[in-house]
């Protein structure tokens, strides 16, 4: 990958121009993949477009990670001590679904996002619907060269101004249109659990937190290394575009999703850990997905209803409790580990422009480095540096 011009060769890479246009660059290489193989099914073609785009991106990227590559890139063992402590944050999804659901209650009956620009440029309504007649048309010259049932195309009404009516559901079952996943068939069920579970996490954690969040670390300092790397993470997922509350909503817990990812991966030291924790809450989703219509569980899958209480305080508590440790860990190693300290770009305490370890305590404690509360060495990581002194 061919450097950037406002990149200095001598500072971490990627530094935030860098990370931004890789996150970019990822979501365009993903969709022309999936485009490419559209013809083996939507799922399946959206699993490969991941896994080929996103994966290409970060592939290339990290050859331009210094040395030791492997240990900047969290390509190291993960502890088996840290596992469970990692699983008790995935609850943190069912805390998300429960602020959703709080957000659907909110928005009430509040029209979608292209429901919104409709209103607003009613020229467009036609040609909306005229793409929406071309697309099912085509959906349905695909299914006669598959020898497949073709679906009864629904037609679009307007009222006597010419303006569109409804526009017939495509997202439900085979009554209505096509559906993405068909929790009727197992091979549908194995395809999108790999999918979800298997190569989404991996390929979007590893440029992310494996390339992108490094780089920002050592350039940048703890807590805005791992707030930004947090952004690119929102940016990369795709958020449903729902009502302007609801999308919000789930772009912040997004986010917040992704500073925990970013805690984890400074926690451990592994790229394996963030990987494994998006695993779960995409397990999770994929749960919600597949009991949608054969076992609907309130507050998870059911619009309108809410997790029971104690479900949710459980959830709360433990996720309140792994957060924590994960964040004290994840501040002692980072204040231990030469790599990563600010605008470190060596192996050496001294280099980069911090200077000495006494002045590194200094700005810990006066929080001069970081945008939110400083972190600060334990007492007994100082005690010992004051007797190696």
């Amino acid at each position: 990958m061919m450097p950037l011009q406002d990149e200095d060769p001598n500072q971490p890479y990627p530094g935030v121009g860098a990370a931004l246009l890789l996150t970019i660059m990822a979501v365009f290489a993903s969709v022309f993949t999936g485009v490419v193989f559209f013809g083996l099914g939507a799922l399946a073609a959206y699993g490969i477009g991941r896994a080929v785009g996103v994966g290409a991106v970060a592939t290339m990227a990290a050859q331009r990670v210094g040395e030791p590559q492997s240990e900047r890139l969290g390509l190291r063992k993960l502890e088996t001590d840290a596992i469970p402590v990692i699983l008790c944050l995935v609850p943190a999804m069912l805390l998300m679904s429960e602020i959703d659901n709080y957000a659907y209650d909110y928005a009430g009956n509040e029209p979608k996002l292209f429901q919104q620009f409709e209103s607003a440029a009613p020229s467009a309504i036609p040609l909306a619907a005229d793409a929406y007649e071309f697309d099912v048309e085509a959906d349905a010259a695909t299914e006669v060269l598959l020898d497949r049932e073709v679906l009864e195309i629904p037609e679009i009404t307007y009222d006597q101004e010419g303006k569109r009516i409804a526009l017939p559901d495509v997202t439900t079952d085979g009554e209505g249109g096509a559906s993405l996943l068909d929790t009727d068939d197992p091979a549908s069920l194995i395809q999108a659990f790999i999918v979800m579970v298997g190569i989404i996490p991996i390929v979007d954690c590893f440029l992310i937190f494996g390339v992108i969040q490094q780089g920002l670390l050592r350039r940048m300092g703890f807590w805005r290394g791992i707030c930004f790397a947090a952004l690119f993470w929102m940016l990369l997922r795709p958020v449903p575009l729902m009502g302007a509350t609801q999308f919000f909503v789930a772009s912040i817990g997004t986010l917040g999703l992704g500073v925990l990812l970013g805690l984890v991966r400074v926690a451990t030291r592994s790229v394996i850990a963030p990987m494994l924790l998006a695993a779960g809450w995409a397990a999770v989703q994929f749960i919600s997905l597949a009991t949608l219509e054969s076992a609907p569980i309130d507050g998870l899958n059911v619009p309108g209803t809410h997790l029971p209480l104690m479900i949710t305080a459980a959830s709360l508590a433990i996720v309140a409790w792994a957060g924590f440790a994960v964040y004290q860990e994840a501040a002692t190693r980072f204040l231990t580990e030469p790599e990563s300290e600010p605008g470190s770009s060596s192996t050496s305490r001294g280099s980069g422009g911090n200077g000495s370890s006494e002045g590194n305590d200094e700005e810990d404690a006066a929080g001069s480095v970081y945008l939110f509360p400083p972190v600060k060495k334990p007492d007994h990581i100082r005690d010992e540096e004051d007797d190696a002194r």
